[in-house]
C-alpha cells in the first residue's frame, strides 16, 4: 500500500505550507512512508530515539526524515534530508490530509466466517480460514493525536491512520474484539495466532504467528509481539514495546518495557515472574 501526496513537493514547499525548517530544501517528495520502509521521494516520521537506526537508513536510502525538535540535531541524521519541526506530529497529520489512498472494501479468503455485528473498515485484508466473532470491530482509525500550544491553550486533532489492518491465515478473533489500523502501514495479525474477547490491539501493532492472547488483553500502539507469546488476561501492554518469541506474560501484568525471548514475567511494572513473587512474599511476611 502507497501513501501518495496530492501532487509531489519539495521540501522548501513543505516548509512554506506546514512550517518547519528544511536541510536539503530542493529535496522532492511524493509519498509518507515508515522510517522503517522510506526510500528516494519518501517522508517519515521520527519520533522517537528507539528509531535511530532505521531514521539512519531511511536518509541512506535517500529519503526525508520528519524529525521532532529534539531529534533534529541527533548525530545519526547529519547531513541528511532532514525536516526539522517543533509540532513535528501535527506537520505529519496535515501532511496526511493532503495524501491519496485507496479506500478499498474488507475482503476475506476461502473458509473465514464473519459473525453477526462484525465491523470492517476500510483497507482491512484476511486469509484464509480465519474465524471473527460477533461485534468485533476491525480496522476503525488507530487512537493516535497530534497537539501543539496556542494563544488559547492547547490544540489537538487526530492523526490520520490510513493503514488498514491485515489479519493472516489460520487466526481467531473473539467477540468484541477491537483491531485498530494502522497509520501508514497495516496493524497485522500474525498466522495462527488467537485473540480471546474484548482484546484490544492498537494502530501498528504486530501480533506473532501463534501467540494467544486472553480476555481483555490490551495493547497499546505500535506494540510488536512475536511467535508463540503468551499473554494472560487483563494484562496490558505500553507502546512501543517488544515482547520477544516465546514469552509468557502472567495475568493482569502491566508490561512497560521490552520483554525479552522465552522471559516469564508477571506484576507490576512486569518483572521476571519468580523476583514478583518473592518480592510479594517479603510483603505479606511484613504485613501485621
Amino acid at each position: 500500500m502507497e501513501i501518495a501526496l496530492r501532487a509531489p513537493r519539495t521540501l522548501g514547499e513543505l516548509c512554506a505550507e506546514l512550517g518547519g525548517r528544511a536541510r536539503d530544501a530542493g529535496a522532492r517528495v511524493a509519498r509518507v512512508a515508515r522510517v522503517e520502509d522510506a526510500r528516494v521521494g519518501d517522508v517519515a516520521p521520527f519520533f522517537s530515539r528507539r528509531y535511530t537506526r532505521d531514521a539512519q537508513n531511511a536518509l541512506d536510502r535517500g529519503a526525508v526524515i520528519l524529525a521532532a525538535r529534539d531529534l533534529a540535531g541527533d548525530a545519526a541524521l547529519a547531513g541528511g534530508r532532514v525536516w526539522s519541526h517543533d509540532h513535528a506530529t501535527w506537520a505529519l497529520a496535515e501532511l496526511l490530509d493532503a495524501c491519496i489512498v485507496e479506500e478499498t472494501r474488507a475482503t476475506w479468503g476461502e473458509g473465514t466466517k464473519i459473525a453477526q455485528g462484525v465491523f470492517l473498515g476500510p483497507r482491512v485484508v484476511i486469509g484464509y480460514n480465519v474465524r471473527i466473532d460477533a461485534n468485533a470491530v476491525i480496522g476503525r482509525p488507530g487512537f493516535g493525536w497530534a497537539t501543539r500550544a496556542t494563544r488559547s491553550g492547547v490544540e489537538t486533532r487526530a492523526i490520520p491512520q490510513l493503514g488498514g489492518v491485515v489479519i493472516e491465515d489460520d487466526v481467531f478473533i473473539g467477540p468484541l474484539c477491537t483491531i485498530d489500523a494502522g497509520t501508514l502501514a497495516p496493524t497485522r495479525i500474525r498466522r495462527g495466532a488467537k485473540l480471546d474477547a474484548h482484546v484490544h490491539v492498537g494502530h501498528n501493532g504486530d501480533v506473532g504467528e501463534g501467540s494467544i492472547l486472553a480476555a481483555q488483553v490490551g495493547l497499546a500502539g505500535s506494540v510488536v509481539v512475536g511467535k508463540d507469546v503468551w499473554i494472560g488476561g487483563q494484562a496490558g501492554i505500553a507502546d512501543h514495546v517488544r515482547i520477544g518469541d516465546g514469552a509468557r506474560i502472567a495475568a493482569k501484568s502491566g508490561v512497560i518495557g521490552d520483554v525479552p525471548a522465552g522471559a516469564v514475567v508477571a506484576g507490576y511494572p512486569a518483572q521476571p515472574r519468580m523476583r514478583w513473587l518473592r518480592a510479594l512474599a517479603r510483603a505479606y511476611r511484613g504485613l501485621k
